[in-house]
């Protein structure tokens, strides 16, 4: 395929697409995969490979098309390490239909606390212990000059908030999956963060709503995905960035389509988009500044017949390969390629489970029953019983 600036495909999956949104380019070695779609659970990861998939690519304003914002990436090492990054409502569900083990989901890593960034936490918490998780949580997330503001605050109230859950559980099934510890990470300088198995994660500070915001910046076997999270055009990005394979940055609307799309005043969404957030004109000049093997761009709305002036925006600055992520766009970082495409979905996948390190134990009594609930239980049993003997 001859490199050029205009986007493959422009149809996006909920409109009938089945392909990645993405434009070669005219530099870099970005090239589209010609396996087809990503089959969850029939591709192996190759040792050195590092596998990322788009759980969530939308906004505050979740639709079926778009879960809130998430971002997992899998390893090829032999532990086959598996990372998530943002936990936004709707996120989980993409989660399950990857066929990822569920026993895997023990590492999280919150680039900031807004809710779009977090809302399914609490489902990873209390439902996937429930799903198979026997192993503890483990939090990175940025501290705050206020502790109440930080992530292990966060972190604290859910676990508070899973309180009623956890009682009900004791003595039935294993809790050992809802226990968390946190690591808060710096938020006015660059740290890694992680470093076991052959995998580092380093953690910089970026610009969004409070001190406490960070991204993060993944490392293994010659291979590197950068995750921006939220952010305005940052130098602290551009720096991490660095000899990337993958940056994966926020990239909005323009101020005026993001106003008509979601029903705001002209001034409003000039003020989200050019103050908290990177529009894809400015996104092309990071682009630009950071010549990564392929750029990706997140956090935007996909919406059918609004796809190209995305392109066009952020073409004005880079020419390099670049995708637009949708839920279910997977990359393969490898030494010879970056392939970008689409998931062949299994809209009703059930748990895979793979080992834990932690052994199955259920701990405690099951709490005491109200003596209530024996006068107003409905016997079902024998209510069958007698229907049946009467025929």
């Amino acid at each position: 395929m001859s490199l050029n600036s205009e986007p493959v495909n422009l149809i996006p999956v909920y409109a009938g697409g089945a392909e990645a949104i993405w434009a070669p380019g005219d530099v870099g070695d970005g090239d589209l995969s010609e396996l087809g779609l990503y089959r969850p659970g029939g591709e192996e990861l190759a040792d050195g490979e590092i596998r990322v998939s788009i759980l969530g690519s939308g906004q505050p304003w979740v639709t079926r098309s778009q879960a809130a914002s998430s971002v997992l990436m899998e390893v090829g090492n032999p532990e086959r390490d598996v990372f998530v990054f943002d936990v936004g409502a709707g996120s989980l569900t993409n989660f399950s239909a990857l066929k990822v083990p569920v026993t895997s989901l023990t590492k999280v890593f919150f680039t900031h606390l807004h809710i779009d960034h977090v809302g399914d936490f609490i489902s990873l918490m209390g439902g996937y212990a429930r799903s198979g998780r026997l192993d503890p949580v483990e939090v990175w997330g940025g501290s705050s000059p206020d502790p109440q503001l930080g992530t292990a605050a966060f972190v604290d109230s859910i676990t508070k908030a899973l309180s009623w859950d956890v009682a009900s559980v004791t003595g039935s099934l294993p809790t050992s999956g809802l226990q968390t510890s946190v690591t808060e990470v710096p938020y006015d300088r660059s740290e890694v963060i992680y470093d076991r198995n052959g995998v580092q994660v380093t953690s910089f500070p970026v610009i969004h709503a409070l001190e406490g915001a960070v991204g993060y910046r993944l490392d293994y076997a010659g291979r590197s995905v950068v995750f921006s999270g939220d952010t305005v055009p940052a130098r602290t990005v551009v720096e991490a960035s660095e000899g990337c394979d993958l940056l994966i940055h926020e990239t909005f609307l323009p101020p005026a389509i993001f106003s008509e799309l979601m029903r705001f005043p002209l001034e409003t969404a000039e003020l989200v988009v050019n103050t908290a957030h990177t529009s894809a004109l400015a996104a092309g000049v990071v682009f630009d500044m950071v010549q990564p093997r392929m750029a990706a761009m997140w956090h935007c709305h996909v919406v059918d017949g609004y796809i190209e002036p995305v392109f066009e925006d952020v073409r004005r600055a880079y020419s390099g390969p670049a995708t637009l992520c949708q839920d279910l766009t997977v990359f393969n970082v490898t030494a010879d390629s970056i392939t970008a495409r689409q998931t062949e979905v299994d809209w009703a996948a059930g748990a895979v489970i793979g080992p834990s390190e932690t052994a199955r134990r259920v701990d405690g009594a099951p709490p005491a029953a109200p003596a209530w609930w024996d006068n107003e239980k409905i016997d079902w049993r024998a209510s069958l019983d007698a229907e049946t003997a009467h025929g």
